[in-house]
């Protein structure tokens, strides 16, 4: 389907959802319900919906916000319940990884999250080191704004 064609089919849909605010606020709720759930492939999906529906600004500020509010949740369910899990379960074979991302701390993340690998096993191996929340989701932020700035602001680009 043509994007044009698809943003009149969407556009109807705002004032339904409550105008821009609400628009906003839907978008943010599905970005960090989905991220939390590790569920593949949405940021750019979601951040171009958000640029077609509510500009490229807005689109950038609630699906990024969103991701990492979900990432976040994520990074806390996985350090609590999970991290023993995940280490008897693979026992040394997480070593390596674990070494380099607690050596390499926000640098690892961010430059994994540009690079774009899969969100889950980024967030669950921060998890599994010393990393601090504030500098895992700064990272993660800064990791998946170029994906999310590009994605939001393509539809205005393409329709002008």
């Amino acid at each position: 389907m043509e994007l044009a064609a698809l943003h009149l089919q969407l556009a109807p849909l705002l004032p339904a959802i409550g105008g821009t605010i609400g628009g906003a606020l839907l978008l943010y709720l599905l970005a960090t319900t989905l991220t939390a759930c590790s569920v593949p492939g949405m940021i750019i999906p979601m951040s171009l919906t958000g640029g077609l529906l509510l500009g490229p600004w807005l689109a950038v500020l609630t699906v990024a916000t969103g991701a990492v509010t979900g990432s976040l949740l994520l990074f806390a369910l996985t350090r609590r319940f999970g991290a023993e899990r995940l280490r008897r379960r693979f026992g040394s074979r997480l070593e390596p990884f674990e070494e380099r991302l607690t050596r390499l701390g926000p640098y690892a993340v961010a430059g994994l999250r540009v690079a774009g690998a899969p969100g889950p096993l980024i967030t669950a191996g921060a998890a599994l080191t010393s990393m601090n929340r504030t500098p895992f989701a700064l990272a993660t932020l800064l990791g998946l704004l170029p994906s999310v700035v590009l994605a939001a602001a393509s539809p205005g680009l393409i329709l002008g």
